[in-house]
């Protein structure tokens, strides 16, 4: 994996959730947030994010819109109910999927490192 730049004054400060039901996935996008030194945690589906959502502070969910159970939209709803400082990145290899998305920023899979780390930092940086 190429080097990405580290986020001046965001990593290392900072945990963020990713959630993908797909075990590949999950792993590339947790390993593009570690390299510039965020603090990772995972979850496979929405009621496991929901579950570390209550256990543990989060800044940053990057959630998968098409899964089982508890899709990514309706994690986002709940997590904005739970967290309402949390930001939101939803990823989608189906677009139209993304429409009732709120509180946050949509990117279409595939995901290219760059884009998303420029999408974090935006994010990150805005209130």
């Amino acid at each position: 994996m190429h080097s990405v730049r580290r986020f001046p004054g965001v990593a290392g400060l900072y945990t963020a959730l990713i959630v993908d039901d797909d075990p590949l996935v999950l792993e590339v996008v947790a390993q593009i947030l570690r390299e510039p030194g965020f603090n990772v945690v995972t979850a496979r589906d929405g009621y496991e994010a929901i579950r570390i959502l209550a256990d543990r502070h989060i800044d940053l969910m990057i959630t998968d819109i098409m899964m089982p159970g508890l899709d990514g939209v309706q994690l986002g709803v709940q997590a904005k109910l739970m967290r309402p400082r949390l930001h939101i990145i939803y990823v989608t290899a189906f677009i139209d999927a993304a429409k009732g998305a709120q509180y946050g920023k949509v990117i279409e899979k595939p995901v290219r490192a760059a884009h998303l780390v420029e999408i974090i930092q935006r994010t990150m940086t805005s209130s």
